[in-house]
């Protein structure tokens, strides 16, 4: 009998998650204490020229970015953020920085025009696609970037938060990016890839493109995907109406497309030898309470059946059918759809008004609330305001979506903070509660996810953390999120699950 040595793990490997720090603790402020774990982070962090700080929501990946942040004492400093984080990102750069001439300048808008004096910017993806901002940004060097929620990269083909940290091409000229004149990168991101593998391509490349064999975005689909049955825009034969054979791009099934995820062990052990530190929650925080969905069945009501009787859901439900990946981003949501999902909305919202008015009766001091329709959000804020609410959309100030933030931390009369997922769900931390509600949960895991995440993080004191998830029974809602609760795990499989 042939006996098989087993394969010694890789000691960097071992480093990406390690809980606690070996040889060396970054600097910090003497009035705050990092944990073990964001002392290993950084320890991690400062033995590669880039990282990718991965640890799930709520570990501290701000903090451990400062302090690689501390460790390399840049000159100038550029924090690239969604723009409801920027007040926030002040906040944090205050509180672990230990520069001695420290300044701060949040870029609000574009009239405020960049510092030149600042030791950390602080500025939006959104205005780095002003090009008088982006222009004022080249023009200055960076030490040290430090990109959060960095899966605002994900799409693998580029968009304009990409361009400017990549470089463009403009009128056949190459227009250098952030990457031409930036010492350091520091990614963060608790969900880098969000709903699929090939969302990380581009954080890999940034990072060290090495890591993947300097792999091309074909050559990382076809190496980490099987082929499977699908959607795809392509050309496909078609007869006009004079009878001809004419050739046209258009959406069609097929079963020669690259969406069946393989080798998720070999990428996590690429990404962590190389470029990754992340560590699980349960490790490194394990007086967290425990996490559970808790889908809860609205009744078939008229208003409901209605609802499910618009065109776009038997359109949705050939879309699923053919092929569950539908709508993870590559095939676009047409009007019929997108009305068909916003009337199930509304009609789930009394009920879900209800459920959470008898949350609160039931002893529940603080819930957090999210949809994504405004018709949806208005009629949750006016039936729930009695209770004590705040409220936050993309339309809110910074500084208003900060202040909702401190009110539902901190003041006992405001039980209820109500917002849009994509706007509640980034970044903060909402810790006074330990129950979420969800009113439209979404196609993507990881919006579900990182929505949850806001209470399941440090600071969280009570004995349980609870996803409710408004569910119609047996309707494309529920298959959906069952399809969700699949791909979270093959997520896992690419960034957690030790092999």
């Amino acid at each position: 009998m042939i006996k098989v040595r087993k394969r010694k793990p890789d000691p960097e490997v071992i480093a990406s998650r390690a809980i606690d720090w070996d040889y060396f603790r970054a600097p910090h402020p003497e009035d705050v204490t990092p944990m073990p774990f964001q002392y290993a982070g950084a320890e991690y962090a400062i033995q590669r020229d880039h990282c990718l700080i991965g640890d799930p929501p709520g570990l501290g990946k701000s903090c451990q970015s400062l302090l690689v942040d501390n460790v390399i004492k840049p000159k100038r400093t550029l924090i690239l953020c969604p723009a409801s984080l920027r007040l926030n990102w002040q906040r944090e750069v205050y509180m672990w920085s230990d520069r001695e001439q420290l300044s701060t300048y949040p870029v609000l808008k574009s009239a405020d025009g960049v510092s030149n004096k600042a030791t950390h910017v602080i500025l939006s993806y959104a205005l780095l696609a002003s090009r008088p901002i982006f222009d004022a940004i080249m023009d200055l060097n960076w030490d040290h970037v430090i990109l959060d929620e960095c899966q605002a990269l994900k799409d693998p083909k580029g968009n304009t938060r990409t361009k400017g940290i990549t470089g463009f091409m403009e009128h056949g000229d190459y227009i250098p990016g952030l990457i031409n004149n930036t010492g350091r990168f520091s990614l963060l991101s608790g969900t880098p890839m969000p709903n699929q593998p090939v969302e990380a391509y581009n954080a890999i490349r940034l990072c060290d493109w090495d890591t993947i064999d300097e792999m091309s975005l074909e050559g990382f689909r076809n190496y980490y995907y099987a082929k499977g049955s699908g959607m795809v825009r392509g050309m496909v034969e078609r007869t006009d109406k004079f009878g001809n054979a004419v050739m046209r791009s258009e959406l069609h099934h097929s079963n020669d497309v690259r969406n069946q995820p393989r080798r998720m062990p070999e990428l996590q052990e690429r990404l962590r030898k190389h470029i990754m530190v992340r560590r699980s929650k349960k490790k490194v925080l394990p007086q967290l309470p425990p996490v559970r969905w808790h889908p809860f069945p609205l009744e078939m009501s008229a208003e409901i059946r209605k609802a499910l009787k618009h065109p776009g859901f038997k359109e949705a439900e050939h879309l699923h059918d053919m092929d569950p990946e539908a709508f993870d981003g590559g095939i676009p949501i047409d009007g019929q759809i997108s009305t068909a999902r916003r009337e199930l909305g509304e009609a789930k919202a009394p009920q879900v008004a209800k459920y959470i008015e008898e949350l609160l009766e039931e002893g529940i001091a603080k819930i957090v609330v999210s949809a994504w329709h405004t018709d949806v959000l208005d009629y949750l804020r006016e039936r729930l305001k009695k209770h004590g609410l705040v409220f936050m959309t993309g339309k809110t100030s910074s500084n208003k979506k900060q202040m909702a933030v401190d009110a539902f931390q901190g003041d006992d009369r405001i039980s209820i903070i109500l917002g849009q997922k994509t706007v509640l769900g980034l970044g903060w931390t909402l810790t006074e509660s330990q129950d979420v509600v969800d009113a439209e949960p979404d196609w993507v895991p990881g919006v579900n996810d990182q929505l949850l995440d806001r209470i399941n993080r440090i600071g969280q004191t009570g004995a349980y953390t609870i996803g409710h998830l408004a569910i119609a029974p047996g309707t494309l809602d529920e298959r959906i999120i069952n399809n969700a609760i699949k791909k979270s795990q093959v997520l896992h499989d690419a960034l957690d699950k030790e092999h």
